[in-house]
């Protein structure tokens, strides 16, 4: 909300300067500020506002719905993945010890 003038200013500098200006382009964010406030008043700073508080509601709403379950799924990923892990490091020390009793019996046996 506060910086909606600034984002007005920066898209004013970066366009085509409107008719009025005989397409002279703005040098500064004061000069499109003054132009503004002259051409459409104080309230022409906040041309748009509506549109980005709606999508800073919508985003910001999906994101509180979203977050927690992402959080859960990643903490769900994460213990499968520990899991599997911890599953596969047992079968490889069930590996190593079976071939050190074989070879302990191999050598015994000779």
């Amino acid at each position: 909300m506060v910086t909606q003038p600034l984002i007005v200013a920066k898209v004013g500098l970066q366009s085509r300067p409107p008719p009025a200006r005989k397409g002279k382009p703005f040098k500064s964010f004061l000069e499109v500020m003054r132009f503004i406030i002259e051409k459409e008043g104080p309230l022409g700073l906040y041309k748009g506002v509506a549109p980005q508080l709606l999508k800073g509601l919508l985003v910001q709403g999906i994101l509180m719905m979203t977050k927690e379950r992402v959080e859960l799924l990643f903490i769900l990923l994460f213990r499968y993945v520990r899991k599997v892990r911890k599953e596969k490091l047992e079968q490889l020390a069930a590996i190593a010890a079976k071939k050190i009793e074989e070879a302990k019996v191999a050598m015994t046996s000779k």
